[in-house]
């Protein structure tokens, strides 16, 4: 199939990362985990037909984009604030911080490196938008969109235009996922490692697995919730 000369490509030839669930980070999700047959990744299938493996260009990127969700929200903690509240309404009901992240969600997880092959779409290089752009202009304005750009591929929402995207490259390339920009930082690179037939547990692009040391009071972890404003909820 080839990757056409329309589209731009990227040779992986990198360490990489990822903080996935113990005991296998690296593995493919198990279908089991799947809603209706699909998973809810930017990357992932739209049709259910294959699985896909995130990781970052470093441990820092993987901690941001995991930990982002954990931020507080803006608009509530506003809303929140103009609201009167009783002392002993605050002592007999109080709440959690929004800014709080569970111990319970790293003790599920590991970091772990390894060395990544392969040849990758660059889905946002001004290449690629424009070859994609006669395919899914159409979704991107029926989904609400301004336009089918690279501000569109990076937007966390709606997952329907990039699941769809993945599922095209799949399906009329042999490209072995994509790569792109964070949405937290262009200094952020990000790859989608796509399921091949006849792939291993774990993907055959990915070797000399390392396990990476990751702990609660790490500094890697400190300074993702420094810039985030996040702290561990107390036990």
């Amino acid at each position: 199939m080839g990757l056409g000369h329309q589209l731009a490509t990227a040779t992986a030839d990198a360490r990489v990362w990822r903080i996935g669930f113990r005991p296998e980070p690296w593995a493919w999700s198990g279908w089991e985990w799947a809603t209706d047959g699909r998973f809810p990744g930017r990357w992932d299938d739209l049709h259910g037909n294959f699985r896909t493996v995130y990781a970052g260009s470093s441990l820092h990127a993987c901690l941001l984009e995991l930990l982002a969700g954990f931020r507080r929200d803006a608009r509530l903690a506003a809303e929140l604030d103009e609201i009167a509240e009783e002392d002993e309404d605050r002592i007999l009901h109080p709440t959690v911080a929004a800014a709080k992240v569970p111990r319970e969600w790293l003790d599920a997880r590991s970091a772990t490196s390894a060395d990544l092959a392969g040849t990758y779409c660059a889905v946002t290089d001004s290449r690629s938008v424009a070859a994609l752009y006669p395919h899914f202009i159409g979704l991107a304005l029926s989904l609400g969109l301004a336009d089918f750009d690279a501000a569109a591929l990076k937007d966390a929402r709606p997952r329907q235009l990039t699941q769809a995207v993945a599922a095209w490259l799949y399906e009329t390339t042999d490209a072995d996922g994509v790569t792109f920009t964070s949405r937290h930082g262009d200094d952020l690179r990000l790859w989608a490692v796509f399921e091949r037939p006849g792939d291993p547990p774990v993907s055959p692009k990915l070797r000399h697995v390392r396990s990476e040391e990751l702990h609660h009071d790490s500094a890697a972890i400190k300074a993702i919730f420094q810039i985030l404003g996040l702290a561990w909820k107390a036990e």
